[in-house]
């Protein structure tokens, strides 16, 4: 069983996640508090794999009576290497019927970000902060200032002003004393814009203040006017109206900008930074640069003992990520050995291109996209060291090639 082999010893690839993502799962109770390091070194398997399919953090302790879900080809790894750790009756094949309430309020909110659930708006009766209120209605207060823009706002949210959470804390909302139920609504009130879904991971949203333009916000935030556009698509022409809400990302004016060239002997890279947005690309090209400016920190070729399959481009975190050409949308999700959120492009003549570490992801599988479409956000997930892109090119027939030899000059 290759898949097992390589999972169990951390070396899966993407197409072999799938396969394994796609697998029924089983439970386990634990029968001791622990980590889930130990718990993983006890089960002969890495910690990513066990933190991949339950949903944690590598800080999050493990708790006597919890249960741990796996994929059901590790049911030998259960009942043969778990000893003092699990109760081999408590394993089942559906999920509990009660989890502790901290998971279930972590898959609860996690689906608020894979759904992108719609909101609904409800009137305050009452001044009251994000704390409060998240605690009236079962929420973290994370997530309840991701959604309305508090993230690091610590002034109290005032009487008779709107709040939204996604519909489905509906029947949660009944609980809050600090909401006037009679004002539940669907669509944003009057003067607070068009903004009406939850934004994904490495987004927030931003409230407009009096007097503030698009170029204002994109400049105090760091990041691309195109970056807001791309997250805003309804965007409407007119000047921006105080309480109007912008996706825009989490963080930009703290990423990294990566200066160094490589040292090392092998690689491919040019000699200098890639111009801005001021210089137009070839369109006329086979492929076009996946974006508009950056350095590149890293190029292709041998480094340290293994290879490096395409190139690295350092910018901001939210810098639009652009389709290098024509094509279909072969993978959007997580990449769970290294590449963090992936987005993989196949395209007419059998090529395959691949964009790495990004931030945020804009488009779905199977969806047609163009040359210059905004596909991502530049960001620095998975095994990352600073914010930038991994970009490779796979010709059709061969593996990776030099995206240096195939991109036009700049």
């Amino acid at each position: 069983m290759p898949i097992l082999r390589e999972l169990t010893t951390g070396t899966l690839f993407s197409g072999e996640q799938e396969q394994v993502d796609a697998q029924p799962l089983v439970w386990v109770q634990l029968e001791q508090d622990g980590s889930h390091l130990t718990l993983a070194e006890a089960l002969k398997l890495p910690p990513e794999t066990l933190l991949h399919f339950n949903g944690v953090t590598r800080s999050q302790p493990l708790e006597k009576g919890s249960w741990i879900s796996l994929p059901a080809l590790f049911r030998s790894h259960l009942e043969d290497y778990a000893g003092p750790w699990i109760n081999p009756s408590s394993l089942r094949l559906e999920p509990p019927e009660f989890l502790t309430p901290s998971a279930a309020l972590a898959q609860r909110e996690a689906t608020i970000f894979e759904d992108r659930q719609p909101l609904i708006w409800i009137q305050l009766v009452q001044e009251t902060s994000y704390e409060e209120l998240a605690g009236q209605i079962k929420m973290s207060p994370d997530i309840l200032r991701l959604i309305n823009g508090g993230w690091t706002d610590e002034k109290p949210l005032a009487k008779d002003s709107w709040i939204s959470v996604p519909r489905d804390w509906r029947s949660a909302v009944e609980y809050a004393i600090s909401l006037d139920l009679l004002t539940v609504r669907e669509t944003p009130p009057p003067g607070l814009a068009f903004y009406n879904t939850v934004p994904q991971r490495g987004e927030r949203i931003h409230t407009v203040v009096e007097g503030e333009q698009l170029t204002t916000i994109s400049a105090q935030g760091g990041y691309h006017l195109a970056t807001i556009h791309a997250l805003n698509p309804d965007l409407p022409d007119q000047d921006l109206r105080p309480g109007m809400r912008l996706k825009v990302p989490l963080a930009a004016r703290n990423s990294q900008r990566l200066a160094a060239r490589p040292t090392v002997a092998g690689l491919s890279w040019p000699n200098q930074e890639l111009a801005g947005q001021q210089q137009e690309l070839r369109f006329d090209t086979r492929w076009s640069w996946p974006i508009l400016s950056g350095l590149i920190t890293s190029g292709y070729g041998w480094r340290w003992g293994r290879m490096h399959n395409g190139i690295d481009i350092s910018d901001h975190v939210g810098t639009p990520v652009l389709a290098a050409a024509d094509g279909h949308v072969k993978r959007a999700s997580w990449h769970h050995n290294g590449y963090g959120y992936l987005v993989e492009l196949t395209h007419p003549d059998g090529s395959l291109t691949r964009y790495a570490h990004n931030s945020s992801i804009l488009v779905k599988p199977g969806q047609t996209v163009r040359r210059g479409q905004v596909i991502s956000l530049l960001g620095c997930t998975g095994l990352c060291t600073g914010s930038h892109l991994h970009f490779e090119i796979h010709p059709t027939g061969r593996g990776a090639a030099d995206p240096l030899a195939l991109l036009p000059e700049r």
